[in-house]
C-alpha cells in the first residue's frame, strides 16, 4: 500500500476517534495521535496529521461543500465514517494550497470506502464528490464567488462538532507535533551520548592492555 493511502486512512481513523470522544481536551487529543501515529513511519504520520488539521482547521466550509450535494440526507443519516472519508478528500482537492488533483483525491476515496464503508459507500461517496468537485470547478472559473449554501443544509452542519473545538483541536495538534519532535531528538541525544560513553570506555581498556603490554615488554 502507498505512503499517501496508509496516510489518508490514518486520517480517516484519527477523525474518527474524535468525532466519537467529542471532547476538546488536550489530553484526548494526544491520546487519539499517539494511539494511531505510533506504528507508522513519519513520512505517513505526518501527512495524515497534516490532513487531520486541514479538515478540523477548515471543518465548516468542507460540511458546507458535502451538505449542499447530500439531497434528503440529514447529517445525523450519514455514515460517521463517508463523512470522515469526503471530508478528507474534499480538503485535498478543494481547499489544499497545493491540491491533489481530484480524480486522484476522489478514487482514494472510493478504494478507502469500499475497506471501511458499507456497499453503497463508494457509489455514494463518488455522487457527493464529484459534485462538490464541479462546484469548485464552478467557483474558480466565476472567480472564486461562492453559491450561497441552502439553509436547511447549513442547519445539518452546524450539527457536527463546534468550530471553535476544531480550531482548537487544529493549534494543539502543532504542538504535539512539536513536542513530538523534541521527544525524539532528546531521545537521539541521550542515545549519542551513550555511545561517545561507551566509545571512551574502548579507548581507556585499549590504552589500558597497551601500557601493560609495554611493561612486560620492559619486564623481559
Amino acid at each position: 500500500m502507498l505512503p499517501r493511502r496508509k496516510s489518508r486512512i490514518l486520517a480517516l481513523c484519527m477523525l474518527y476517534a474524535l468525532d466519537l470522544q467529542r471532547s476538546d481536551e488536550l489530553s484526548v487529543a494526544r491520546r487519539v495521535e499517539d494511539l494511531f501515529s505510533r506504528p507508522f513511519p513519519d513520512v505517513v504520520t505526518n501527512y495524515a496529521v497534516h490532513l487531520v488539521k486541514g479538515v478540523l482547521t477548515n471543518a465548516e466550509k468542507i460540511d458546507d461543500y458535502i451538505f449542499r450535494h447530500t439531497r434528503n440526507w440529514a447529517s445525523e443519516r450519514l455514515a460517521m465514517v463517508d463523512r470522515q472519508i469526503m471530508r478528507v478528500a474534499v480538503f485535498e482537492f478543494a481547499l489544499e494550497k497545493n491540491p491533489v488533483p481530484a480524480v486522484a483525491s476522489i478514487n482514494e476515496a472510493v478504494e478507502i470506502a469500499k475497506i471501511f464503508g458499507t456497499e453503497e459507500s463508494g457509489h455514494f461517496i463518488n455522487g457527493i464528490l464529484d459534485a462538490v468537485n464541479a462546484e469548485v470547478n464552478h467557483l474558480e472559473r466565476k472567480g472564486g464567488t461562492e453559491t450561497p449554501a441552502d439553509p436547511e443544509k447549513k442547519t445539518e452542519a452546524k450539527k457536527l462538532p463546534k468550530a471553535a473545538y476544531l480550531a482548537k483541536y487544529a493549534a494543539e495538534a502543532t504542538q504535539i507535533e512539536k513536542e513530538k519532535a523534541e521527544r525524539r531528538a532528546a531521545i537521539e541525544a541521550e542515545r549519542e551520548a551513550e555511545r561517545e560513553a561507551r566509545r571512551k570506555e574502548r579507548e581507556a581498556e585499549w590504552e589500558a592492555r597497551r601500557k601493560a603490554r609495554e611493561e612486560e615488554k620492559e619486564e623481559y
